[in-house]
């Protein structure tokens, strides 16, 4: 039988795989899969257990919130295996399952996730680090990694929102330097994203139905400083109607960009701390990692790849 490692995350959406176990491994089974089940102990551990053990499987699991997903695809990138992963959703926003049309249910994700729908992804580099469909700067950014886990579990969304509240208070401006093929501009910004993603936070990202997680772009959003209440709903008007011409953000697409600011800026990377840093280099690793998928977009084959390359 072919094996599958599946890696699970226990805290991760109010334990949300509790009493979901017996049905996800039945899915696997069916599917053809010896399942061997890894439960992390712990902050970075599904990153070394992919580094240790991926190579002897055929197919990797993981179940867990974006920052699980994320552990586990900077395992692959800095290992170089490259066995075909699938996603169980139960984290409390799962942004990137939604771009992968993964279903919520988790017996229903276990059948995609040991399905043969693979497509490969681009996938992150961040300076010397990876990230799979996200990496931003400013206002709100923090909220994802300063809300307690706790707070998580008990309030799921509304946990977010309560925190997004507090950053309102305290917007700060982040005066830098951004280098890209398509644009070079110094300014005060916000907030920043660079991502490859039809959801952020569970929102639709500002171009959704055009955002292709396998072309090497990625979608780059920088928001300039507001100064009062009307402002702020003239912001959020743009945003919402996808106004990609608004004059309070600059939006375009790249391969590759780098942010120089005068001092330290806090990112985050898929939800998680990713350090507080003056210089970032974002490079997008073209269909580095081939996922299970529920959006029936199959990886194509060598001479599919040779002639697109020559068109």
């Amino acid at each position: 039988m072919k094996k599958l490692l599946w890696i699970v995350n226990p805290h991760a959406g109010r334990g949300a795989m509790s009493g979901k176990v017996i049905g996800c491994v039945n899915a696997f089974q069916q599917a053809g899969f010896e399942v061997t089940i890894y439960i992390t102990q712990g902050a970075q551990d599904a990153t070394r257990v992919v580094q240790e053990r991926a190579a002897d499987f055929d197919r990797i699991v993981c179940a867990g919130g974006d920052g699980t997903l994320s552990e586990v695809v900077t395992g692959m990138m800095e290992s170089g295996v490259r066995t075909p992963l699938g996603y169980i959703p139960a984290g409390t926003t799962n942004d990137f399952a939604l771009s992968l049309g993964i279903p919520k249910v988790p017996v229903e994700a276990a059948a995609v996730a040991a399905g043969n729908d693979l497509q490969a992804l681009d996938i992150g580099r961040f300076n010397d680090r990876y990230f799979n469909y996200i990496a931003a700067f400013g206002v709100f950014t923090e909220v994802s990694y300063a809300t307690p886990q706790q707070s998580k579990n008990i309030f799921g969304r509304a946990a977010y929102i309560f925190e997004g509240v507090k950053a309102l208070t305290n917007i700060k401006q982040h005066h830098i330097r951004l280098e890209s093929e398509e644009m070079s501009l110094e300014d005060n910004f916000i907030y920043g994203m660079v991502s490859n993603t039809v959801s952020v936070g569970g929102f639709k990202a500002l171009t959704p139905g055009g955002v292709e997680l396998d072309d090497g772009l990625y979608e780059v959003l920088l928001v300039y400083p507001i100064e009062n209440p009307m402002e702020l709903q003239w912001l959020v008007n743009d945003l919402l109607t996808h106004n990609t011409d608004s004059t309070r953000y600059v939006y375009f697409r790249t391969s590759r960009i780098s942010f120089d600011a005068e001092d330290e800026v806090q990112w985050t990377l898929d939800g998680e701390f990713g350090g507080a840093i003056k210089h970032a280099e974002i490079t997008n690793v073209s269909r580095a990692i081939t996922f299970a998928t529920g959006n029936r977009k199959p990886v194509p084959t060598e001479p599919e790849k040779q002639k697109t390359e020559n068109e």
